[in-house]
C-alpha cells in the first residue's frame, strides 16, 4: 500500500510529538485554542498542521534543514494571541509576523533564525521579509499550504 505523502509514519509521529511538546504544550501556547484563525480552525490547530506540513516536507523532500528549529518556529509562527478578525487590524497580515516572534523570544528565547524564520512566514506579503534559510522556506510554504485548505474548506 502506498502511504499518503502528508502521512506521517508511527516514527514519524513520535519523533514529531517529541519535538512539538515541549512548546505545544505550554500553556501560553495552548491559548491560542481560543482563537480563530481561518473559518473555524483555532490558531492553535492551524500551527501545529503547519508544523506537521513543515516536518513532512523537510523529511519527504529531503531538504535538510534543522528540525528541531523548523517546528518550534512553525508552532510559534502565528503566536500573536488575539483574534485577529475583531482587533480592527486591516494589515494583520503585514504585522502579525513582527508580533508572532517578539512574543516567541519573550517567552520560549527562541533562536535568531528562528526568530527570522517566524518573521519570513509570510512572504511575498511581507516584501522585505523574504526566507533566507531552508527552513524559513519550509515554513512558508507549509503556511500557504495549511492556510489555502483551510480557506477552501471554510468556503465549501
Amino acid at each position: 500500500m502506498i502511504r499518503p505523502v502528508f502521512e506521517m509514519t508511527t516514527e514519524e509521529e513520535r519523533q514529531f510529538r517529541t519535538m512539538a511538546s515541549p512548546v505545544s504544550e505550554d500553556p501560553k501556547v495552548t491559548r491560542m485554542q481560543d482563537f480563530i484563525q481561518h473559518g473555524n480552525k483555532s490558531t492553535y490547530d492551524h500551527c501545529m498542521d503547519v508544523a506537521r506540513t513543515a516536518f513532512i516536507i523537510n523529511r519527504r523532500l529531503h531538504i535538510g534543514a534543522d528540525e528541531q528549529k523548523l517546528v518550534r518556529a512553525s508552532i510559534l509562527h502565528d503566536y500573536f494571541l488575539y483574534d485577529w478578525h475583531y482587533k480592527g487590524d486591516n494589515l494583520h497580515g503585514y504585522h502579525h509576523p513582527a508580533i508572532a516572534s517578539h512574543n516567541a523570544e519573550a517567552d520560549f528565547h527562541i533562536t535568531r533564525k528562528e526568530q527570522k524564520m517566524i518573521e519570513s512566514h509570510m512572504w511575498p506579503l511581507t516584501f522585505f521579509h523574504i526566507p533566507t534559510s531552508r527552513g524559513g522556506w519550509i515554513l512558508t510554504v507549509a503556511d500557504k499550504i495549511c492556510s489555502s485548505r483551510e480557506v477552501v474548506k471554510n468556503r465549501t
